[in-house]
């Protein structure tokens, strides 16, 4: 693969979609619309599918030649390094940045009153986005994984996936409740990135599967196990409420999103989107809350076409936002920008 990941349409595709069910998500829960079974069709994929695609590129990223060929010392010293540094500049800072920043807004807006405990865990304990601080906690597992350079990726999933295991344990048996940083859906979702993992591995046999004759079926099963299934099959690593089935929808999910994007033309605006993701991440709470509270105070009842407006509303002003930090704030997204333009 001569491209960088910023280069694949699949991907931005498919980070661009699952920002926007985010959202959707978001605006549902906040503006109290919900859309019934239409739900359950997205919330399988809306952010499974994200650790799907982190998982796609981690591995993609730390188990290609020549960054494989490294041993440890080298690993540490050079490819592992820089993955740290990119964990800590690319999402732990912009995560405690944002969180700071929406903390006191929300608390107003809330009505709760300022509590030092609350703001350490909203802020520096990553309380204010679970997705993101998941996903550190995935990913600096990983870094460890391939500190032992092994090449053979079922080494990665079957660890990846006895750790979830564990992780479902633990919320099963309601221990270690602590919730700093996410941690335990961080465990949980290494199930998802040794799926991206494994998709990596085998993309090219997985793609000649993906006819007609396996994609219906697989179409028509995954409709009746999220439909006529919903009471067993919940999705929801978010709130750790995942269930076995809720696995594999997922997995289908992932599987069914990547396909019909890698069969999509490139779209400009949604490519921005999944260039910028995390970005439109950092803002999918504050403004479908702030939103849906205008919302109630100036319109008389509430619909489902009411919520979508302000979903829509959202999305555009979170596009204008992203627009402007890029050109004048690009720092916020990697403080090491600052050191490179002085």
């Amino acid at each position: 693969m001569g491209m960088s990941k910023k280069d694949i349409n699949w991907i931005n595709l498919v980070k661009a979609l699952c920002i926007i069910f985010v959202f959707l998500r978001h605006c549902e829960y906040y503006f109290g619309e919900r859309l019934g079974w239409i739900d359950g069709l997205y919330l399988t994929i809306y952010v499974n599918a994200f650790f799907f695609v982190s998982g796609y590129l981690l591995f993609w990223k730390q188990l290609s030649e020549p960054k494989i060929s490294e041993n440890g010392k080298q690993y540490l010293s050079g490819s592992g390094r820089l993955l740290m540094m990119n964990v800590i500049y690319r999402i732990i800072i912009p995560s405690i940045i944002f969180s700071a920043l929406e903390f006191f807004p929300s608390c107003i807006i809330q009505g709760r009153s300022v509590d030092i405990g609350f703001a350490l865990y909203k802020t520096i304990g990553g309380g204010t986005y679970w997705f993101t601080s998941a996903l550190v906690v995935a990913e600096l597992i990983l870094l460890m994984l391939f500190c032992t350079r092994r090449r053979n990726i079922w080494f990665y999933a079957v660890v990846c996936v006895a750790l979830g295991v564990i992780g479902v344990a633990i919320v099963k048996l309601g221990i270690l409740q602590n919730g700093i940083w996410a941690w335990r859906q961080g465990l949980i979702a290494l199930i998802f990135l040794a799926m991206g993992g494994l998709y990596w591995r085998y993309e090219k046999q997985t793609d000649k599967l993906m006819r007609w004759w396996c994609i219906l079926p697989l179409l028509i099963a995954y409709v009746i196990m999220v439909i006529g299934l919903s009471e067993y099959n919940n999705p929801l690593i978010s709130t750790l409420t995942i269930q076995p089935l809720g696995f594999m929808t997922s997995a289908m999910a992932c599987i069914l999103l990547v396909w019909w994007c890698k069969k999509l033309p490139k779209v400009k605006f949604l490519t921005f989107i999944g260039q910028n993701s995390l970005g439109f991440y950092f803002l999918s709470g504050a403004l479908p809350i702030t939103f849906s509270m205008v919302a109630h105070k100036v319109m008389i009842g509430s619909n489902v076409g009411m919520m979508l407006g302000i979903w829509f509303a959202c999305l555009v002003v979170a596009y204008v936002s992203v627009v402007i930090i890029n050109k004048w704030l690009p720092w916020l997204w990697d403080l090491r920008k600052i050191a490179a333009k002085g």
